[in-house]
């Protein structure tokens, strides 16, 4: 007679587990294609009830940006980018009815021409109020120049700062000259040419220039080949130095 081996308990119950869990995951499978063909998960039936707004909020009005979103994904994407101020929106829907909104706004390093603004990332932006901002330095030049402009400026700030001298405005003209004026109030005119030189022959020259003087030049203008012409505010009188 042939016996036939019995399975240990544990196994078939191990087996019984594997098939449920199986049976389990195809349902499940089975009812999202369901809830998706039926359109259960879209917008429409599950419709967005809670609004996070998330940001700085240093120049964008909170309320307003709230008030002025329109239904929809796409839609608040694109009315929160119509704030001047905003410069990247991220929106992201959190099951079943909330969607979260994300707000990056510009921040403003200095002005460049007039209307317009330079971010910090470089980007040239433009609001409504911005000519009446204070506390930046004004750059002007061609709108293909902005990245010259902007290098330049970085430039000339990090070899003024050890006289304690900043950039107040920077230009450069559809010549290719360039002038800028000092937090003191002196002018300075570059020129085109050799321009990094020229700043030299003043920066190495800046302490004897200001010596027993009570307030700084007026103007210095740096084309000259062997030297600079300075002029003084009390009276106007233009006197050229030679370069070191």
């Amino acid at each position: 007679m042939i016996r036939r081996a019995r399975q240990a308990p544990g196994r078939q119950r191990g087996l019984a587990s594997g098939t449920l869990l199986v049976v389990l995951l195809f349902a499940l499978t089975a009812v999202g294609v369901v809830w998706v063909g039926m359109g259960i998960v879209t917008s429409d039936r599950w419709p967005i009830r809670w609004l996070e707004l998330n940001g700085e909020f240093q120049r964008v009005s909170a309320e307003q940006l709230r008030a002025s979103l329109e239904p929809g994904m796409r839609a608040m994407r694109e009315s929160a980018m119509a704030n001047a101020w905003v410069s990247a929106v991220h929106v992201q829907k959190h099951w079943p009815d909330t969607v979260s909104v994300t707000v990056e706004e510009y921040e403003p390093v200095a002005h460049w021409n007039r209307g317009e603004l330079i971010a910090r990332d470089g980007r040239a932006f433009s609001v409504p109020e911005a000519d009446g901002i204070q506390g930046l330095p004004w750059l002007e030049g061609p709108p293909t120049r902005l990245d010259d402009v902007l290098q330049t400026w970085v430039s000339l700030n990090e070899r003024l700062t050890p006289l304690g001298l900043e950039v107040r405005h920077l230009a450069i003209d559809d010549r290719g000259s360039w002038s800028l004026e000092l937090t003191n109030g002196t002018r300075v005119y570059l020129g085109r040419d050799s321009t990094d030189e020229r700043l030299a022959r003043l920066l190495g020259s800046w302490d004897a220039l200001m010596e027993e003087q009570d307030v700084p030049p007026r103007g210095i203008d740096l084309r000259y080949t062997n030297g600079f012409a300075v002029s003084w505010p009390r009276d106007g009188a233009d006197e050229t130095r030679n370069g070191s």
